[in-house]
């Protein structure tokens, strides 16, 4: 939703989506191939790298080549939707192992049944919101930081990607 409303009002400066994919798209294209006109910056925890088993494809009707063909199609087109923002995006990708979808919100915190766990996620949600305001500062006040490379060196960031701003079709 949050990169919607961007596509739909313009008086939204910058847009960020914190684990908001659909089938690894950011957000949907329109007509013409283009995203947004706002910088863009999704957070998301990294898609699963594994191959599927045997049990799974039998399960799933699927061949491997298909399976690898679609995963192929997908981050196809999640890169021409990052590539379509006319100030440029920040793709940040979280380490699947020791994350979970739910590190978005304080739930996670609240719930820690170790204090090893509850120091593990504080440290995720200290990321996503370093991330966050240094994105914004950057994108709306043009500040000076060490963004976007700030945490790239945590072993809970797995990559930090930036796209230039792309050239909206006529």
């Amino acid at each position: 939703m949050a990169a919607h409303a961007c596509q739909e009002d313009e008086r939204f400066k910058a847009c960020l989506n914190e684990n908001g994919a659909i089938a690894r798209q950011p957000y949907f294209l329109d007509a013409r191939g283009w995203g947004m006109n706002q910088a863009f910056m999704p957070i998301e925890r990294s898609p699963r790298t594994e191959p599927p088993s045997d049990k799974e494809l039998a399960e799933m009707q699927l061949t491997r080549d298909r399976v690898n063909e679609l995963v192929n199609r997908l981050n196809s087109r999640r890169d021409r939707a990052l590539r379509a923002t006319g100030k440029g995006a920040y793709r940040v990708v979280l380490q699947r192992s020791g994350t979970t979808h739910m590190d978005f919100s304080d739930l996670e915190v609240l719930g820690a049944i170790t204090p090893a766990e509850q120091e593990t996620k504080e440290r995720v949600l200290a990321i996503i919101r370093s991330y966050t305001r240094s994105f914004f500062d950057h994108s709306l006040k043009d500040a000076k930081s060490s963004f976007p490379e700030m945490h790239s060196r945590d072993s809970l960031v797995e990559t930090v990607e930036r796209l230039s701003p792309g050239k909206r079709p006529k």
